[in-house]
């Protein structure tokens, strides 16, 4: 017998779907852009904010009005927290009640387990959120004041501090922040923002009740995210270091600026987005290599895409848990669900069977190089926003016919909202099984 239960995925999904036809309606009828701009072209743009991605087919400091650039900014901030979390604060703060839909709804939003505590790890989101963004502003301000006018400084360091704790990777330069290279502080700063961004809103919480005394211990997720985020940002340098110090485009740099250039790009790569180098001159391996971090991505509940360090990790400790002849899968002497391994699992399957997919449409659509379509697709399913780029300075999709453009628009969207999140909340009727099957007898 089918039945409809209630289904938060789908909720989340149309609010982004919501959000993005809104800002795409105000983004066409005010004058937001300098240049006339193909429709497709501001849909695009409008989802790409939405949807923290940071892939450009405007030229965000040329193309756009200062309207413009204020609506992007505004999008990229409602979009790295959710419509829907920031409208449940506002019932929060109106002293509305919440009712279980809407705590259902936030839970699936944030990526929060459990409904216990949800209201209280609103409001510290709310904060936290405020308070690393105003301190990424202020210290930008302070090191770019002497770089522009104080009208500027203020107005680049805004937008930067947001677009970096959102992971959404647009700049308000044209040359996104390659002028920036060498800037030891400017690099730590806008790194910090993107960390703290993509640790995860969890993450954040364990360690704030942590240190206040709250809870006697980290949890298993907090150390499994520290770990895996900061060994994969050390890896990833390394390894670019590896593939690229004596690659020519970058052998022509001072050593500490080298260096410096690979670390922005080991942290942005997972899902930033932001380039202090030129991706396109990179070797084919580093190449690789940043698709690779950029498909582990960011950490669960965080502003970063990808499948997720955690998804990585239960896939991976499981696989060694099997090939040891372990019946467990077991992590900080914790064992894993079997629940969240099915899920992991899945995860990963249409991760990549989804980015297969489009990837194979694309290439039969535009007939371009291969490597640098892939690269797309993966960028924009992680929404990240690197990209090997267009002969007019903006992302390689702007090279792309409009099917093209609207397959990276939908990528996006299923990248943002998560694939697996995506597929439920396109199941339709949910059926509950009465038969227990025989099992198969299957050979591997």
């Amino acid at each position: 017998m089918a039945r409809v239960g209630f289904n938060p995925a789908k909720a989340v999904l149309l609010s982004y779907l919501g959000l993005i036809a809104v800002g795409t309606t105000i983004f066409y009828l005010l004058p937001t852009t300098r240049v006339e701009t193909p429709f497709v072209d501001i849909l695009f743009t409008v989802t790409s904010a939405v949807t923290v991605t940071g892939l450009v087919v405007l030229d965000t400091e040329k193309d756009l009005t200062p309207l413009g650039q204020g609506l992007l900014l505004l999008l990229i901030q409602i979009g790295g927290l959710g419509y829907m979390t920031l409208s449940t604060f506002l019932l929060v703060a109106l002293r509305r009640k919440i009712g279980l839909r809407d705590r259902l709804i936030l839970s699936e939003s944030l990526n929060y387990p459990g409904l216990f505590g949800l209201v209280r790890f609103l409001k510290r989101v709310i904060l936290w959120m405020i308070a690393i963004e105003l301190i990424g502003f202020l210290a930008l301000f302070f090191l770019w004041v002497d770089r522009f006018p104080v009208q500027e400084a203020l107005w680049h360091a805004l937008f930067h501090s947001v677009s970096a704790f959102n992971n959404a990777g647009f700049s308000s330069f044209s040359d996104n922040l390659t002028s920036f290279r060498g800037d030891l502080l400017t690099n730590l700063v806008v790194c910090s923002l993107i960390i703290l961004g993509g640790l995860g809103f969890f993450v954040l919480n364990d360690l704030y009740l942590f240190f206040k005394g709250k809870v006697q211990r980290i949890s298993t997720h907090t150390k499994l995210v520290l770990l895996l985020s900061f060994g994969l940002i050390s890896a990833g340098w390394l390894s670019l270091i590896l593939t690229e110090l004596f690659h020519k485009p970058l052998w022509d740099l001072p050593l500490g600026e080298k260096l410096l250039g690979l670390l922005f790009l080991s942290v942005s790569s997972r899902t930033a987005g932001f380039n202090t180098v030129d991706v396109a001159s990179l070797s084919e391996s580093s190449q690789f290599l940043l698709m690779i971090l950029m498909f582990i991505g960011a950490s669960p509940g965080g502003t970063g895409g990808g499948i997720k360090t955690v998804t990585l990790a239960v896939v991976l400790i499981s696989a060694f848990s099997y090939v040891r002849g372990s019946d467990q899968a077991v992590v900080f002497e914790r064992k894993i669900p079997e629940r969240i391994i099915r899920r992991a699992t899945t995860v990963l399957t249409l991760s990549i069977s989804y980015i297969f997919l489009v990837n194979l449409l694309i290439d039969r659509f535009e007939e371009k190089d291969f490597l640098k379509t892939l690269f797309e697709v993966v960028s924009a399913f992680s929404t990240v926003g690197l990209s090997m780029g267009s002969s007019e300075g903006l992302s390689f999709c702007a090279e792309f016919s409009t099917a093209g453009k609207l397959l990276i628009i939908l990528t996006m969207l299923v990248g943002r909202v998560g694939i697996l999140s995506f597929a439920i909340a396109l199941r339709g009727r949910e059926k509950t099984a009465r038969i227990g099957y025989p099992e198969a007898r299957l050979i591997l």
